[in-house]
């Protein structure tokens, strides 16, 4: 059976990034739950993730500023304005301006822990992220952080240790089950994966990534059946993510249903043109053709 792994829809974290919350793009983090009060931060802040979701970076950047001068202590909205920097190509001015924050506030744990997320170099970054938890041993962030740290540098077993103490202190932390599912996919081990997706799917029953994730899993598990539903619930609820439509034509394929799977991926290379899958793609409706 060909291994699914977790492609574009998922997107984790690459070292060019110097990021660790997973999903880097900048509209993950909408619908959870908000380390702010501040009515007019959360309206701003929300506003600045719809500008986000239609790739407007550079109007999302000024609503998510002004989500943070209204609550400077709102980390979501400091999390997706580093994103929108990033988008724009400007991840080398986040740095140094998180690095300046710093530099005013250096027994903050947020700060610790944001300058940590803007920095490259691992080891530099789990000490941002260990200094955070010695500040503050309950910042469940700055430990999610460090399993992303050691998951980029690919010590996948110590990653799911570090992850498993930020869901001790933060139990069903959405993040931290997102990698921890993800690590497990790229250990081999379905199983686990399916588990965690699972649990973070009864608190977010509609996210699109674990969705794709908990599909994944059934895929390497030879549960097609249960794949295909999940491919396809997904796709109902999020019709703009047209990738499901390539895992679908996938497991139809493998299940031994060629013309579901011509249909599934015609269906994707008419609506995904551009996308990166779309060449191989297109090769295999030729093949599926003959």
């Amino acid at each position: 059976m060909r291994p699914f792994k977790l492609q574009t829809c998922i997107r984790v974290v690459s070292s060019t990034m110097a990021l660790i919350v997973v999903c880097a793009a900048v509209a993950v983090g909408a619908g959870r739950d908000l380390h702010s009060t501040n009515k007019s931060a959360i309206a701003l802040y929300k506003d600045g993730m719809s500008l986000a979701n239609q790739e407007k970076f550079d109007q999302a950047l000024e609503k998510l500023k002004a989500a943070i001068d209204m609550d400077p202590a709102f980390l979501e909205a400091h999390l997706r304005y580093m994103d929108a920097f990033r988008s724009v190509g400007r991840g080398e001015e986040v740095a140094t301006m998180y690095k300046n924050m710093l530099d005013k506030n250096p027994n903050s744990p947020m700060y610790n822990f944001l300058y940590g997320r803007t920095i490259s170099d691992l080891t530099a970054k789990r000490a941002a992220f260990r200094k955070a938890l010695s500040l503050d041993p309950t910042y469940y962030y700055a430990q999610y952080g460090i399993g992303g740290s050691f998951m980029l540098e690919g010590r996948l077993d110590e990653a799911i240790v570090a992850l498993n103490k930020a869901l001790e202190m933060k139990p069903g932390m959405q993040d931290a089950l997102r990698l921890q599912g993800s690590i497990y996919m790229d250990k081999g081990m379905p199983l686990q994966a399916r588990s965690v997706f699972e649990q973070a799917l009864s608190a977010d029953s509609t996210d699109a990534q674990l969705m794709m994730g908990l599909g994944q899993a059934f895929s390497q598990l030879e549960r097609y059946e249960s794949a295909e539903k999940t491919f396809r619930k997904a796709v109902a609820l999020h019709p703009e993510e047209s990738e499901f439509y390539y895992y679908i034509g996938l497991v139809c394929e493998m299940s031994g249903r060629p013309a579901d799977a011509l249909a599934s991926f015609q269906k994707f290379a008419r609506e995904a043109p551009d996308h990166e899958l779309a060449p191989a793609v297109r090769r295999m409706i030729e093949r599926l053709k003959q």
